[in-house]
């Protein structure tokens, strides 16, 4: 950032007018989307959506203009969940939402004084002021009540005068938390910095129209989710964008076609290059691009549930002598800006970088290469996944044709420098390398980072599944086919480091006082070395030993149900939801995985829980308590001696999976003057079956 770019920066800051906390209010929209999301009735198009698009015209703009006019209740308004959802789509077309406001009403209906009811502990006043007005209208609206009567017409005309095409606004929207309810957007760090880049954007807005020039612009996710923020305090918005514009800032979300060569992509690409070389900042940035293609649903129906679920979920003796190794991760999004200084025998078009961590990372092998930006004239950079721990190391290197790539010399950061509690997250700096061999200059060499992280996490912990034939002279001279199948074998799990985890094993015995055959799943832990019983085989199927997870035939299209305390986890053939590819249309249809979807009051409509893949033969697991469930459950699944029942008539034999009625064998938006936007930006998040964004990858600011 040189010196006028540092002027335009602070001109942004200081010169564009916020009139409200977006940051306090961006966090209370997050959670209210969270609040919708589960009750994605109100995403489709149909009798609720239409029902709550009526009480939205005919019972809550009336109530919201009483209330504008005067105190209706003690303290704040309290706005029904389904109203306020309709309201926030309306509101995000700013200049429409202002028209229809002074068309039925005078004037602009404010949100002054009114509360959420995901924020409020009590909404008796409202509801008391609510039924006294709509006494056959209930407050809040439920997916399980039918209506017979319509809503009853405004007598002010709302319901007919506001044309505005409400649903497909809604469609619009629907897939927005999905971009943005993530832990890092959820940060205060990120969301200050984020009001930062958001009042950078409307400075390029604002030297475009003084210009006279008309252009499209594409904010980031972090940048729209401010941007939504304040459009959400409709007189605060009107009076900024009025006094940085001179008229209302327009939000057009209607593109969509992210296909390279359109308006969003050429957008983007072109709000990437002014952005940077306006402020001399990066526009790329980790935890605010695209995340991709919101995931196939499982259900359309959500799932009730009377309470929360607990942790311990699972309760067995053996949980607590597991020990799998909990590793943090974060997203690293890192670009090699600039170099200076470079020996004259150096040619800069021979220059790259080496980055690596000077100690054993999870997600991390042998580092990888990244070019220059200004060197190569293209935005590229590296977005990959690592353990926010140690160092990352930057060696530049000179490419020389007849040898061996030299160093010219590296330089370290910590990674807790950036990811750390009193971080950022994201910084854009000079770093002076220590020189290499004869390479000392004067001054030194010295090289422009960029690096951006997402918060850190827990990372899902990922086994490798490896048989152990038993050995004997009879299966060794047998064919393979005939050989003894009541020698069982032991599965292993062990992680990518090669450190087992637990071992199981399938057994058969005659019961002490009988002859009947005992069939049970054994294991024993690496660290205790102790034999431990998950499962036996009773009445025809497996159950989980010191488990409240029983087993039953699947409904609604799963595998099996495993019923816990107030959740509900259900086996689905293929990778689902979080789990879902989306590199091509081929991987859609993955017969050869079985995902583990929990329902609960959190997630009514379902999060991927856990993953095996039988062709890989491995399992990810993404919550602790499941760990040792799914272990087991895995090597059920892949027990291949003739077909093991798990649960009322679901079957699994190795290379096949047989369910009771089918067999499968595996193999951004327009502004007032074309300022325009949709959200667009590319990092797409690293899929759990790839190489967590490996190493080496490079992504150009566009897709």
């Amino acid at each position: 950032m040189d010196g006028e770019q540092a002027a335009r920066w602070a001109a942004a800051q200081e010169g564009v007018p916020v009139g409200a906390d977006l940051v306090a209010a961006a966090l209370r929209q997050l959670r209210f989307l969270a609040a919708v999301d589960r009750r994605r009735w109100l995403y489709d198009e149909g009798p609720l959506l239409d029902r709550a698009i009526r009480r939205y015209k005919a019972c809550w703009l009336p109530l919201l203009d009483k209330h504008t006019k005067g105190v209706v209740v003690d303290g704040p308004l309290v706005v029904p969940l389904d109203c306020e959802w309709i309201w926030h789509c309306h509101r995000l077309n700013p200049v429409q939402y202002i028209r229809d406001c002074k068309k039925v009403y005078g004037r602009i209906l404010n949100n002054n004084n009114v509360e959420s009811s995901t924020q409020t502990k009590s909404t008796l006043e409202s509801e008391k002021v609510w039924k006294e007005l709509y006494p056959e209208e209930p407050f809040e609206l439920l997916f399980t009540r039918t209506f017979d009567t319509a809503v009853d017409v405004n007598p002010a005309g709302a319901e007919e005068d506001i044309t505005y095409d409400l649903v497909s606004a809604v469609k619009r929207q629907s897939s927005f938390y999905y971009q943005v309810g993530t832990p890092t957007m959820h940060d205060p760090r990120f969301l200050q910095e984020a009001l930062a880049r958001y009042k950078a954007f409307l400075y390029l807005i604002k030297m475009n129209q003084e210009k006279g020039l008309q252009r499209f612009r594409v904010p980031t996710y972090d940048v729209d989710l401010l941007w939504h923020t304040h459009q959400l305090h409709p007189i605060t918005y009107r009076n900024d964008m009025v006094k940085l514009l001179g008229k209302v800032l327009e939000h057009d979300d209607t593109d969509a076609d992210r296909s390279e060569g359109k308006k969003l992509d050429v957008g983007f690409t072109e709000t990437t290059e002014q952005f940077e070389s306006t402020f001399g900042v990066r526009y790329w940035k980790a935890g605010c691009m695209y995340r991709g293609n919101v995931p196939s649903p499982v259900t359309s129906t959500p799932q009730t549930f009377s309470a929360e679920v607990g942790t311990g979920s699972y309760i067995c003796k053996a949980q607590k002598d597991l020990n799998a190794l909990d590793v943090t991760v974060v997203e690293l999004y890192l670009q090699i800006v600039d170099i200076k200084n470079l020996p004259s025998a150096v040619q800069k078009e021979n220059v790259y970088v080496r980055f690596a961590k000077n100690q054993s990372d999870m997600f991390i092998s042998d580092g990888g290469r990244l070019d220059i930006s200004t060197v190569t004239g293209k935005n590229t950079g590296v977005c990959l996944q690592c353990e926010p721990t140690g160092e990352l190391i930057l060696a530049v290197m000179v490419d020389q044709l007849s040898k061996k790539p030299e160093p010219i010399g590296k330089v370290s950061f910590p990674l807790h420098d950036l990811t750390g509690p009193d971080s950022k997250l994201s910084f854009e700096k000079w770093f002076e390398l220590k020189a290499h061999g004869g390479h000392a200059a004067s001054p030194p060499v010295s090289l422009r980072v960029a690096a951006s992280a997402t918060v850190p996490s827990s990372a899902q912990k990922v086994f490798t599944m490896v048989r152990m034939e038993p050995f004997s002279l009879k299966s060794c001279l047998l064919p393979h086919s005939i050989k003894d199948q009541n020698t069982g074998s032991w599965t292993r799990f062990v992680n990518d480091c090669g450190t087992e985890l637990i071992r199981l094993q399938i057994r058969e015995h005659k019961a002490k006082n009988s002859m009947a055959v005992v069939r049970e799943l054994v294991g024993v832990l690496k660290s205790t070395k102790k034999q431990i019983q998950l499962a036996e085989f009773k009445e025809n199927k497996w159950t989980l030993k010191d488990s409240n997870l029983p087993i039953s035939h699947g409904t609604d299209g799963s595998l099996l149900d495993l019923k816990g305390d107030n959740h509900l986890i259900k086996l689905y053939r293929g990778r689902k939801l979080e789990y879902e590819r989306k590199c091509c249309s081929a991987h859609s249809e993955d017969v050869s995985a079985v995902t583990a979807v929990k329902f609960c009051a959190e997630h009514p409509y379902g999060k991927a829980v856990a993953l095996l893949d039988t062709e890989a033969q491995l399992i990810m697991v993404n919550e602790d308590w499941l760990l040792l469930p799914w272990i087991s459950i895995s090597v059920l699944f892949m027990d291949g001696d003739g077909g093991t029942k798990l649960g009322g008539g679901a079957m699994v034999q190795k290379g096949t999976v047989f369910g009771s009625d089918s067999i499968h064998t595996h193999t951004p938006a327009d502004t007032s003057h074309r300022d325009t936007h949709d959200t667009r930006a590319g990092l797409t998040r690293a899929r759990p079956d790839e190489s967590y964004f490996g190493a080496g990858t490079t992504y150009p600011a566009r897709i």
